[in-house]
């Protein structure tokens, strides 16, 4: 059981079970630490995200001491099999399936596959966010998947591509992805702005409120993954358009933006007093 502890230490990183921080520090980021109501952000995690401390109390350890700490266990076992579940990851870089669907070596999900977008299931929770189906079938594909050994069940995800080859995984049900981890580019119109988004829903939702493609856009899948966008941008378009979300993070990331491409206009201001452009499109009459 050492061994495979040290083997999960090294696969998963804080970042990894957390998810989207709220900012990022010149030394790593910031958290509202889950296992309590947190005002302001006191959760720190290194840059590599393979530590964390928690200002207020003093706490601090690896990752499996932080999914320990978040489910109130002492347990490793248990969250070493929650790491697992919440985080399952591979690389397209790497063969993953055997002829017979069995798992090799690597990766959370025992059987991956992805098809056309065609499950009604995952229809109705477009349909729930308001995303036009013939919309979401330009940019989503459909996985099916399944974590445990032998098991015939499929589970459907959304699934969005990033440029790297891994996939954002969405349903009713899950949020998680593939790796590798990276921003999702779509250059329609040459000439055309760019609009750029954190996650693939807001995406939707513009393209949505906007009756169809009628920009390039560019989305992070994560918030991390801001130098790379501007990379992507610098020198290939005249106009970029910010639609990041209306907290902390996306003010950051904003700014960082805006400070290496002069031209970029933060248009978030469309869609406030809402987080994102989902949650607009969502609550609009």
């Amino acid at each position: 059981m050492t061994t495979q502890i040290k083997e999960i230490k090294e696969k998963y990183t804080c970042l990894d079970y957390l998810g989207q921080p709220v900012k990022r520090t010149a030394h790593g980021f910031l958290y509202r630490a889950p296992w309590r109501t947190d005002t302001h952000p006191s959760l720190s995690v290194t840059e590599n995200g393979r530590g964390w401390h928690d200002m207020a109390t003093g706490e601090h350890g690896s990752v499996i001491d932080l999914v320990m700490r978040c489910l109130n266990t002492t347990d490793i076992v248990r969250a070493c099999e929650e790491l697992e579940r919440s985080n399952p990851s591979f690389s397209f870089s790497q063969p993953l399936l055997e002829e017979n669907g069995e798992k090799k070596k690597e990766g959370g999900f025992t059987r991956f596959e992805v098809t056309k977008l065609q499950s009604k299931g995952l229809f109705a929770y477009l349909y729930q966010r308001k995303v036009y189906i013939d919309i979401a079938k330009q940019f989503l594909q459909e996985a099916h998947y399944s974590f445990r050994q032998g098991d015939d069940s499929y589970l459907y995800a959304l699934a969005y591509p990033n440029d790297k080859g891994g996939y954002e995984l969405r349903s009713s049900k899950y949020k998680g992805g593939t790796s590798p981890k990276g921003i999702t580019t779509h250059w329609h119109i040459d000439g055309a702005p760019v609009v750029v988004f954190e996650g693939f829903f807001d995406m939707l939702s513009f393209v949505t409120l906007c009756g169809g493609v009628k920009h390039n856009y560019i989305v992070l899948n994560s918030i991390v993954n801001v130098d790379a966008a501007i990379d992507a941008i610098a020198g290939r378009c005249r106009t970029t358009y910010l639609c990041l979300d209306n907290d902390d993070a996306g003010m950051d990331a904003t700014q960082k933006i805006q400070n290496a491409i002069a031209s970029a206009v933060d248009i978030r201001h469309h869609f406030a007093p809402f987080k994102d452009v989902n949650d607009y499109l969502m609550n609009k009459k």
